[in-house]
């Protein structure tokens, strides 16, 4: 009897011993360090690596799968940086909800602030003579008059992407995308086609 007393204390003691180090097992986990803006695909030079408890409740997103971000997933919500990245705070890369639209503006120098980034916030303008004379012509439907020669299109839109430029080509042009309102489309692509859109830099949640 006193042998079996002495078995099951020490198997006591081992389970205890087991289930103490699993509480305190640590697995790496992705944090975001920079602002990642909704529908911005997740840049590699915003991840850091975290320690998490490995039983934690949250769905947080492994280290190891750290690699898939910036091809398949992008931010469905603001991402502050110092959060830990969770599944829903992404969607498929290429998802959209019905209200957002993503378009491809192809700018001259002048028609952007220098230094424009991914996940920066800006606001669309239509200017050129057309904006100017205020023509019957105009693309935006319901834009505001903001100054003499220029209308806004859209009052605050994402950079999704900036397009870097292929060796000999001019960098006083940028090529870039730009997540919207699905009802501000039609008009910013109008106003693109003739060459007559510009972006204002807007100030970013820190």
């Amino acid at each position: 009897m006193a042998a079996l007393a002495l078995l099951l204390v020490l198997a006591c003691a081992l389970g205890f011993a087991v289930l103490l180090r699993q509480a305190g097992e640590r697995v790496s986990a992705v944090e975001i360090t920079k602002r990642v803006a909704p529908g911005q695909q997740i840049p590699a030079d915003a991840l850091s690596e975290i320690q998490v408890a490995k039983d934690s409740a949250l769905k947080y997103v492994p280290w190891e799968q750290r690699g898939i971000l910036a091809t398949k997933y992008s931010a469905a919500v603001e991402i502050p940086p110092g959060t830990l990245l969770t599944g829903p705070m992404l969607t498929d890369a290429a998802g959209l909800s019905g209200d957002q639209s993503v378009v491809g503006l192809s700018l001259k120098s002048g028609q952007f602030p220098p230094g424009l980034k991914a996940g920066d916030r800006v606001r669309v303008m239509w200017v050129g003579r057309d904006a100017a004379a205020k023509g019957s012509a105009s693309p935006p439907a319901t834009g505001a008059q903001s100054s003499a020669g220029a209308v806004e299109l859209v009052g605050s839109a994402t950079v999704r992407e900036v397009f870097k430029p292929a060796n000999g080509e001019s960098t006083s042009a940028l090529s870039l995308s730009v997540l919207l309102p699905a009802a501000s489309s039609g008009s910013v692509v109008q106003a693109a086609s003739s060459g007559d859109v510009a972006l204002v830099l807007l100030a970013s949640a820190q």
